[in-house]
């Protein structure tokens, strides 16, 4: 699996409660269970966590290289290689009852984020198909340290926000019917605080929804 998932971490910490999150959008707005599409899949810890779900699963990846890890993680989930931002047409054109893009968009450059929203809005069947995308930096949240730092520094600093990310599905017709917040405190506070602290404010000083680290967006067709 993935190194900086190991147990006790900060990411095995965020991924548990992502899994949680994936189980209740499934049980609670996935009616129709035959296809599921995990979009930039890497080395397919989000598609091995949900292909059990369905009954046929496609995970689609740039990477020849992160595809072979993610062969040896799945069960019966069929892989594909390719650019869907460049070849719409990499899957024959199929259509999923539930679609997810997990970590994609953030570090995307702005065309490409609006090449790949066009894509997955294609690849749902119906209005009761969900596509279910995060973003894994909030602009509006305690990661906007991260952001002071990087003015100064002149690193390269990726962030989107609430709105942004609404705006990015709505002008390729689909709309947000719900959007969750996971995280209150930035990856980068651990520096600072113990893996201890980190769990007890997030257990007794939880932050409000939008000002959560990561961003989880499902959304559907328009009418």
């Amino acid at each position: 699996g993935d190194l900086k998932f190991a147990d006790g971490s900060f990411d095995a910490a965020i991924w548990e409660r992502e899994r949680l999150l994936l189980d209740r959008i499934v049980q609670q707005h996935v009616p129709r269970r035959g296809s599921y599409l995990d979009f930039a899949c890497g080395t397919g810890r989000v598609l091995s966590y949900v292909e059990p779900h369905f009954r046929e699963a496609v995970g689609l990846d740039i990477s020849d290289t992160m595809l072979a890890i993610a062969r040896e993680r799945v069960s019966g989930a069929t892989l594909v290689q390719a650019d869907a931002t460049r070849n719409p047409a990499a899957l024959q054109h199929r259509r999923f009852d539930f679609v997810t893009a997990f970590r994609f968009f953030l570090n995307a450059q702005p065309s490409l984020r609006e090449a790949a929203m066009a894509f997955l809005a294609s690849t749902l069947r119906d209005r009761s198909s969900r596509l279910l995308f995060n973003v894994h930096g909030n602009r509006y949240s305690t990661r906007a340290l991260l952001a002071a730092k990087a003015m100064i520094t002149r690193e390269q600093f990726a962030s989107m926000s609430v709105r942004e990310s609404v705006e990015l599905a709505a002008r390729h017709g689909l709309e947000v019917v719900e959007w969750y917040g996971i995280g209150s405190y930035d990856k980068s506070l651990l520096r600072l605080m113990p893996m201890r602290a980190w769990r007890w404010a997030e257990a007794v000083a939880p932050l409000p929804k939008r000002c959560s680290v990561y961003l989880y967006f499902l959304c559907r067709r328009m009418a």
